[in-house]
């Protein structure tokens, strides 16, 4: 017992004089000279924009939703969705997926750079630039999930434990806290370099600049006709900038590689599926228009080496009935493992210019030739490169802006319609604002609804049990997908 107690006293009085003999020196001791103090935030960036478009192209939340419900894409099979009924794991899946995923790495990367130890991270870039990347992409992204649903948790989002049930905002708060986000983005920005990960523009802060300020625009457009003050201020902030996404070398892309697992979603699904024909809505327009991007768009039937859609909305068991070589399916550049995802595109800063043109506010040029410029911008983004044939697919008489059939709106919206294939999320959204038609009733008949096109989905069913309280407060226990958007005012 006595030899116990002097060996405990012995490792004791030795630690004792070890801890008083490193004190000193114990920092410079235990730090590693070649190991980094901080993580790079690029690694959350990178799996931020990754993750944002690997959801906006997946097979359920960007193909069967977005893709058939703008009626871009129609189905081989399994067809509910093109008539609206809408499984609740998507939504459970899309929500969950872009809080807990790319909107808190991003509300990381911002609290990183900004708190206390802040210093430790300007060696990924500055400090100032990587908080305003990370708020641009929040932007984007709650903008995307504002558009879908209505009203969502924005300011009291991303908390972690501190507010595990937050609240919603209103959608008329929430655009004016995308302004607020985008503003106080562009305000954040330094001359010093760009943020480690960026794989969207390498770093480049006059490209996201632009972004910011293209984004910016088509937030103020969005909400013009319920605060129409308030929009013409940010949308002529925005185009008076010489800041602008203006040609498709500015363009804010996520480049996909050719093989997984860095491929598009889009690829990655049709290996071992085809679900998703051409859309007879959009094959017929473009026909009717003899626009060349069909044949990018969409790949001629087998059958009959003409540009055949599937009818839109048809039940399970006639969708099973047409072969699938009896109808276009999605073309070659659609399917390639490197299609890149679009955050934003010249084709768009285009048309939202010409809009902003016809509502009389300081644009840039003329709503005609801003209106040329979006379709031509189209065209080439998709490979038409061919001069002539576009100035000929203008000067027709359906497609012409003085001749166009129509209002401005529908002159503008049909053309956008076209350009915003792929981006299935502003197609849908595009189409409930500018009232510019075309997208057809279902065709056997809808599943939930009333027969229009939905004005929004319903939250997720996690939302109702989960977060029930703050639900109910934005619902009033009313979750319809007619109930329309704050912007939506026709």
């Amino acid at each position: 017992m006595k030899m116990n107690k002097q060996i405990f006293f012995l490792v004791g009085l030795i630690g004792a004089l070890a801890f008083t003999g490193c004190q000193k020196d114990f920092e410079e001791i235990n730090t590693n000279p070649n190991e980094p103090t901080a993580v790079s935030p690029g690694f959350l960036l990178t799996n931020a924009q990754k993750s944002i478009m690997d959801r906006v192209y997946d097979s359920f939340w960007g193909s069967r939703r977005a893709m058939q419900t703008a009626q871009y894409w129609s189905s081989n099979q399994y067809s509910n969705e093109s008539r609206y009924q809408y499984r609740e794991t998507t939504a459970n899946g899309a929500w969950a997926s872009f809080y807990a995923g790319p909107l808190q790495d991003l509300q990381t990367i911002i609290d990183l750079n900004s708190g206390d130890n802040a210093a430790d991270y300007v060696g990924y870039g500055d400090n100032g630039n990587q908080i305003a990347v990370a708020k641009i992409l929040q932007a984007w992204t709650f903008q995307h999930l504002t558009d879908a649903f209505g009203d969502i948790p924005m300011s009291a989002a991303l908390k972690g434990g501190d507010d595990t049930a937050p609240a919603y905002d209103s959608q008329a708060d929430v655009y004016t806290g995308l302004l607020t986000l985008l503003d106080d983005a562009m305000a954040s920005m330094t001359s010093g370099s760009g943020p480690q990960g960026d794989q969207v523009y390498g770093g480049n802060m006059d490209q996201w600049m632009k972004f910011a300020n293209s984004l910016k625009l088509r937030v103020a457009m969005r909400m013009a006709d319920v605060n129409a003050s308030a929009a013409q201020s940010a949308a002529e902030a925005a185009l008076g900038s010489g800041m602008i996404i203006a040609g498709n070398e500015d363009n804010a892309l996520f480049n996909y590689l050719g093989g997984a697992p860095n491929n598009n979603p889009i690829n990655e699904d049709a290996k071992t599926r085809n679900d998703f024909a051409a859309s007879n809505t959009m094959v017929d327009l473009l026909a009717s228009l003899g626009d060349p991007r069909v044949g990018v768009y969409y790949a001629p039937a087998v059958s009959s080496g003409e540009y055949t859609g599937e009818v839109y909305g048809l039940d399970e068991a006639n969708a099973a009935l047409t072969p699938d070589d009896d109808v276009s399916q999605r073309g070659t550049a659609i399917l390639a493992g490197d299609l890149a995802g679009i955050y934003f595109d010249a084709a768009q800063t285009h048309f939202l210019a010409a809009e902003a043109a016809e509502r009389g506010w300081t644009s840039i040029l003329s709503a005609e030739e801003h209106y040329n410029a979006a379709i031509s911008l189209s065209m080439n983004y998709w490979g038409i490169a061919d001069d002539a044939a576009i100035a000929d697919y203008l000067a027709q008489e359906a497609v012409a802006y003085g001749t166009a059939e129509g209002a401005w709106n529908e002159r503008i919206g049909r053309q956008k319609w076209i350009a915003l294939y792929m981006q299935g999320y502003e197609g849908w959204a595009e189409y409930r604002r500018l009232d510019f038609g075309v997208l057809v009733p279902c065709a056997d008949g809808h599943l939930q609804g009333d027969g229009s096109v939905p004005n929004r989905f319903t939250y997720p069913l996690d939302e109702q049990t989960l977060n029930n309280a703050s639900w109910s407060a934005a619902t009033g226990g009313s979750d319809e997908i007619t109930s329309k958007m704050w912007w939506d005012v026709n």
